[in-house]
């Protein structure tokens, strides 16, 4: 079992509240004072999925043990041992 997660999912959600927050934008006043919070949560949502569509790859969330500090060295490090690995192999 993976201790990694996908985002997917979050962008999926992220699209449902752009969506519904766009159909609520549709239909109330231009004048209403709520109509600012909302256009606010729609920007806010399409700021989000822009960002977690910048990478080529998708992001992941790790589910497992550790501070975040511990996990990015941890992987900073077998990334380091892998490809030094790689270039012994490869002469």
């Amino acid at each position: 079992m993976s201790r990694f997660l996908r985002v997917g999912f979050i962008s999926d959600r992220i699209g449902d509240i752009i969506e519904a927050s766009s159909m609520l934008l549709e239909r109330m006043d231009p004048a209403d004072e709520r109509a600012e919070i909302v256009k606010d949560i729609l920007s806010m949502a399409c700021e989000v999925r822009d960002f977690l569509s910048r990478w080529s790859s998708e992001p992941i969330i790790y589910t497992g043990s550790g501070t975040t500090d511990d996990v990015i060295r941890m992987l900073d490090t077998l990334i380091t041992e892998a490809r030094q690995r790689s270039q012994a192999v490869m002469g």
